[in-house]
Formats: structure tokens, sequence, C-alpha cells
């Protein structure tokens, strides 16, 4: 099978989101998310402080258990201190059971906030945002980036916190019993930090490598799973499977060199920490053979707290180890939460003056996706409130463009856009968007009902309303004799649905949003001739007595526009009405033209079609 770079589509699109991470975080960052809950923390570490504490007693036990109650044969010492023994334990698990409840609640509800502070600025994010970037890498940012985070948030804060405490505790506890040995025992300490200065460096790298690879696979899956239709239309599913193994391998052999990396780092600790249990028994033994000074049940004892001296370093290299996947991921967190929209509110942006009339009007409007390549050039024109205005011209003169301007759906380079004699970029973003309605070419969708889909043009809306607008949208017919009515689950992007059902949806909805300017990016060429009447009758109810901008693909639909407007390569060829247009013998005499002799050729073979048969 062929699989050059002409027909891959990651080979065709590049995506800034995947290319490089632009920018290190801190990781106190990531603590700041715990202020909130700063009582809920302190009570926390008050239990932590207390385990620790009762943790640095049962050796202290164990020694006396050896040293007297065996020692010298009391068994009273041994009942009682056996008895001690076994409350310490049952009270520290009780304590741990009590926090690990606390920590666990604390890390959902750190979870929520990240949830909801990155999805609360994709929403406030431009449109170009999402042109650069692929739906299913944002998607696995939200999902697998955060609980990430929210695992070295949580799980490190308490482990780092008791390790920590344990250390302090246990340090002083070994000087305490014996200075000489307790020297002996940071003899591997130096050596210790240096291995860890050297993984933290390494495994950062590898592991922001992993998120990324992890990214590239949720959109691959994302993109794949959408176009499932097309994959099979084509018998593409070997295909699609060697795209997606060949992205599973890399992640794969990524995150065997961070494997790798931490099954040579790991039993290098251990072995190091070996090494001061082999300097207590040496010195230690020397010291009890030779001058006494040191008895068994001590030696023991000292010998359970350097375990417990080592135990909190083994666990602080497991954070160290969830810690460089949470830099990793926070930094592709962070990368949404500190990205600014192009298209900003004013901080003196005036609401609508009402009621709004709309009228129109394009000054030298200048625009370009990418910087240095222009797209429209002086674009110049007025609407007058109420007027239809059409866009036509061949595909990719910008027409789709132009009306993307209006709704600030990205800013113009140069010129102006004013509504009712007022620049758009003066007008609250929320309060210009509601003014405008707008019906896509490829209307969407979501997952859920009809009525829920069509009630998202107003959410407070009454179901009257609601099946007005249907009625309107010549959509009340097909909808009530659908098996719930109003109710029906229509499917993720409305897939149980007809295009020409889905068009009049898209049509109801904006019936009931009821928006004094609109935006209609006309698609009946899909349709059936019965279909594209219902969506013809629809549309002319829904362009009366307002502002209508009009994206024709066929011409016949665009006869009655006050006025036409012909694009190609981004500027304005001609301007008028269709009569007016087709007596210029210019550009739109020749559109008109082609469609016609294509309209004849189509009869004329279905002729052809029905005599034969």
């Amino acid at each position: 099978m062929f699989h050059g770079p002409g027909f891959h589509r990651a080979a065709r699109f590049k995506y800034d989101i995947d290319d490089q991470v632009k920018g290190t975080v801190r990781i106190t960052r990531l603590f700041g998310y715990l202020k909130p809950y700063k009582y809920q923390i302190s009570f926390a570490l008050f239990i932590s402080i207390c385990v620790t504490v009762l943790n640095l007693v049962p050796p202290r036990i164990i020694g006396i258990i050896i040293d007297r109650a065996l020692g010298k044969k009391e068994l009273s010492i041994l009942v009682k201190m056996c008895f001690s023994l076994l409350s310490i334990y049952i009270i520290v698990n009780l304590l741990n059971g009590v926090k690990i409840f606390l920590m666990g609640k604390l890390g959902q509800k750190i979870t929520y906030d990240l949830w909801q502070e990155v999805y609360r600025n994709i929403q406030r994010l431009s449109f170009r945002f999402f042109d650069e970037n692929q739906t299913g890498n944002i998607m696995a940012r939200i999902t697998s980036d955060i609980t990430a985070v929210e695992r070295v948030v949580v799980d490190g804060l308490d482990t780092t916190i008791i390790a920590s405490l344990t250390l302090v505790g246990i340090t002083f506890v070994l000087f305490w019993m014996n200075w000489k040995l307790a020297l002996v025992t940071m003899i591997p300490i130096p050596l210790l930090a240096f291995m860890a200065y050297l993984i933290t460096v390494k495994a950062h790298a590898i592991y922001r490598e992993v998120r990324k690879k992890m990214g590239e696979i949720s959109a691959l899956l994302q993109d794949s799973i959408s176009g499932v239709r097309e994959t099979r239309s084509f018998a593409r599913e070997e295909y699609e499977i060697h795209r997606l193994s060949t992205k599973s391998s890399e992640y794969v052999q990524t995150n065997i060199q961070a494997i790798k990396l931490w099954a040579t780092f790991s039993p290098s600790i251990i072995i190091t920490t070996t090494i001061g249990t082999f300097l207590v028994l040496l010195f230690g033994g020397k010291m009890a053979i030779i001058n006494q000074s040191i008895s068994t049940g001590e030696i023991i004892s000292f010998l359970f707290y350097l375990n417990l001296f080592y135990q909190p370093i083994h666990q602080l290299n497991m954070v160290n180890h969830m810690l460089q996947h949470a830099r990793a991921s926070s930094e592709r967190i962070f990368e949404i939460v500190d990205a600014e929209p192009d298209v900003k509110e004013a901080k003196d942006a005036v609401p609508f003056r009402r009621p709004i009339k709309g009228e129109v009007v394009f000054k030298n409007v200048l625009f370009s996706y990418k910087p240095g390549i222009e797209v429209l050039h002086g674009i110049t024109f007025k609407v007058n409130p109420g007027e239809t205005i059409a866009l036509v011209g061949p595909t990719g003169a910008g027409k789709t463009t132009i009306v993307s301007l209006i709704p600030r759906f990205y800013d113009v380079d140069s010129g102006q856009i004013c509504i009712d004699g007022v620049d758009i970029r003066k007008y609250k973003l929320k309060e210009l968007r509601e003014a405008i309605g707008i019906v896509m070419q490829e209307p969407f969708l979501f997952n859920g009902t009809i009525l829920e889909n069509i009630a998202y043009g107003r959410l407070d809306a009454k179901i009257e309303e609601i099946v007005e607008a249907a009625k309107l949208a010549n959509a009340h017919n097909f909808i009530i004799k659908l098996p719930d009515g109003y109710h029906h689950q229509i499917g993720e992007r409305g897939v149980k649905l007809s295009v020409g059902e889905k068009q009049r949806i898209a049509i109801a909805r904006a019936i009931l949003k009821n928006p004094p300017i609109l935006i209609f990016d006309e698609a009946t060429s899909s349709v059936d001739n019965e279909t594209e009447a219902l969506i013809q009758e629809a549309i002319s109810r829904l362009l009366k007595n307002r502002t209508s901008f009009v994206i024709a693909h066929r011409l016949s639909t665009v006869m009655n526009a006050h006025k036409i407007l012909v694009i190609n390569e981004g500027n304005i060829v001609e301007t008028g009405t269709h009569s007016e247009l087709l007596s210029k013998g210019g550009l739109y005499k020749k559109l008109y033209e082609i469609q016609f002799k294509k309209t004849i050729s189509n009869l004329e073979y279905f002729n052809v079609v029905n005599t034969n048969q």
C-alpha cells in the first residue's frame, strides 16, 4: 500500500501544538491550585504529622522488647510493649484512612478546577487557535494531562509532606541515639542528591515527548473516528490501522526510554542506600564488640530507624517520577490556559443601541489568515437595514471569509466594519454575536435531541416557541414522524438525519434566535428538488425583514437579492442586481451560463434515462 506524503493527512497539515512547547512551568504554579482548600490541606497535614510521629515510636519499642523484655526476661514489659505496638499500628492506619479520603476528595476538586479553567479559556479563544490546533490534541490536554497534574498535586504533595517530615524526625532520632553512627549513615546522601539531579534533567525531556506523542494519538483517534464513514467507503481500514500502529509505536518507544531511565535509576538508589546499612552494621558491630558502647537492641532499633530514613528517599524518588510527568503535562495545559484570543473585547466596549437597525458597512477591509498572505484586498460595500445581499463567486474567492469577519470570528488587518454606524470592535462581543444568526453550509448539530438542538438558538424558549420555529423552517412535519418526535436522539453531529433535515433544524434554530442580522451559507445542492423547495421556502421566511448575507452556490437562489456581490480572488469585481449583472456580461454572467448549461445537460441526461426505462 502506498503511504506517500500526498496521501497522509498527518503529513499534509502542521499544527503548532505538536511541534513545540512554548515555555516551561514552575511547579509552584501547580500548587497554587491548593490555595482555596487550605483548611482541608491543613487538617490533612496535621494528620500526616501525627502519623509521622507515631511511626517513629515502633522501632524504639522493638528495641526495648529486645533489651528488657527478652534480655532480662520481664514478661510484663513484653505484654505492655506488644499492646502499645498494636495500638500504634491501629491508630496509624485509621488516620491514614481519613487522610486518603481527604486527599482523594481534594484531588477531585482540583481536577474540576483545572477542567473549568482550561475549558473556560478554550471558550474565549479565537477561531485562529482552532484553525491551528487539532481537536484530539486539545482533548488530550483536558483529560490525560490534567489527570497527570492532579496526581502529582495530590499524591505528590501528600507523599512529599510525609517523606520530608519523616526524614527530619528520623534524622533527629538517629543523632539522638548515636551521633557517630548517624554521621556514617549520611555518607551516601551527596551521591543520591547528584543522581536525583541528573535523572530530573533527563526525565523531563523524555516525558515532554511522551505527552506530545499521547496528544498525537488522541488527535489521530478523534480524526479517524469522526471520519469512520469515509474510511469504510474507501475501504481504508488497514490504512487507518497502520497509521495508529505507527503513532502507537512511537509512543511506546518514547515510553520505553523513560522506563529504561527509571529501571537504571531506581536500583542505583537502592544499592546506594544499602551502603548505609552496611556501614551501620560494620561500625555499630565494631562498637558493640570492642567497647560495648551500644547494645544489641539499640543496633536493631537504629537499623529500623535507618530503614525508615531511606524509605522516604525512595518515596521522594517516586514523587520525582510523577513530577516529571506532571511538569510535561502542565506545560501543555498552561499553553491553553495562558493563550490569549486574537479577537479581544475593548475595555470600553459598548452595548448595541436598541432597536438594532442592521445597517452593515465594510470600509476598505484587508484581511489575512497568515501574515504576508492577504486574502481580502480592500473590500468596500454598504448594506441597508433589511436588505438581502448575495455573495457569489468561484470556490476560494473569499466569500466565507467576508461573512466570518462580521461576527468577529477574526479581526480585520485594516479598514473597518460598522453596524449601525459603530465599528464592530467597539461592541461587546457577546451582544455582537447575539445580534447575528448563522446557518452554515454544513450545519453542526449537537449529540442530543431535536428539541435541545433547536432550543440552542434561545435557551429559555418555551416548547410552543420551538414548535413554531420548526413549523416556519418546514421541519415540524418530519420531526413528528420520528419515533420520539422532538425528543428524538439525533446522534453525534446529527448522523441519524438527512442533510436536508439537518439544514431545516439549523434554520429553525436561527428562527428561534430571531437575530436582526443573518448570515446564511446556502446548502441545497446536495438535496433533492422537493427538499430544496422546502428549504428555500424556509429560507425566504428567515430572510424576511432582516439584514441578510447569503453565500450562494446556486445562482437561481439569489435572483431576488437586493444586491449581488461577485467575489473573485479576494476582490469585489462586480456589484448589482441579477438583471444588471447579466447585462454587464462579466464574471457573473459566465457563472450563470455555466450553471444554466449544467442544468440543461442534467435534464437531458435524465430524459434519456427515463426514455430508456
